[in-house]
């Protein structure tokens, strides 16, 4: 898993933790970079990778779902990455714990 240079620089990091309900990013986070050298520049891709506890997520404003038998969105286990590219997919991103309780930490590395 990759960073591309024209993806930008990394100009702010969060931890999403305890997702009992869906969660997207924060505003802040995506809209305004902590790199002053980056001020003015939008989210172009955000680096999240999975610590503790699987996630499912959604990219497309659709709400992820706890996985029983039929849940909604993409499952991302333990030690798994992903890259988001679009600004409209970074707005909409949500995720939630895979499983009730399994306390999933999610770091998130956003470049500008």
């Amino acid at each position: 898993m990759y960073v591309f240079s024209e993806w930008g620089e990394a100009g702010n990091y969060e931890t999403l933790s305890s997702i009992t309900a869906a969660t997207g990013f924060t505003k802040a986070k995506i809209n305004t970079p902590a790199v002053e050298g980056l001020k003015g520049l939008r989210c172009r891709a955000v680096l999240i990778t999975i610590e503790t506890g699987a996630i499912v997520f959604t990219e497309d404003g659709t709400t992820p779902t706890t996985t029983a038998l039929n849940g909604v969105g993409h499952l991302l286990a333990v030690g798994d990455a992903k890259i988001i590219t679009g600004q409209g997919n970074i707005q909409r991103f949500q995720c939630i714990n895979a499983v009730a309780g399994n306390n999933a930490t999610v770091h998130c590395t956003f470049y500008f």
